[in-house]
C-alpha cells in the first residue's frame, strides 16, 4: 500500500517491502541490539537519521517507523550507507 513517502515501484522489490512489512516488535529489538552492539546512545545513534532521542527510544519499543528513516536504517544497517553519509 503505497503512500507519499514509499511509491509502487519501491514495494515492488521484495526486499524493502519485506522490511517494511516486518512485524513491529521483530524490527526494534534488531535495531536496540545494534545499537548496543556499536555502543552508541540513543541520542547519537538515532540523531544520525534525524530523529531525536525519544522518538527513537519510542520506535525501539514497537511504535512504527517511518518510510524514508526507515528506508535508510535498512541501509546503513547492510553498509550502503555509513556514518560520513549521514549528518547527525
Amino acid at each position: 500500500m503505497p503512500n507519499d513517502f514509499v511509491s509502487e515501484t519501491m514495494l515492488a522489490r521484495p526486499n524493502l517491502q519485506a522490511a517494511l512489512h516486518q512485524p513491529p516488535r521483530a524490527a526494534h529489538v534488531d535495531l536496540r541490539q545494534f545499537r548496543i552492539s556499536k555502543r552508541e546512545s540513543q541520542e547519537k545513534f538515532w540523531g544520525r537519521f534525524g530523529v531525536t532521542q525519544s522518538s527513537g527510544s519510542r520506535f525501539e519499543t514497537g511504535l512504527a517507523i517511518p518510510a524514508p528513516v526507515a528506508i535508510l536504517l535498512k541501509l546503513y544497517v547492510n553498509g550502503k550507507l555509513n556514518d560520513g553519509d549521514l549528518q547527525g
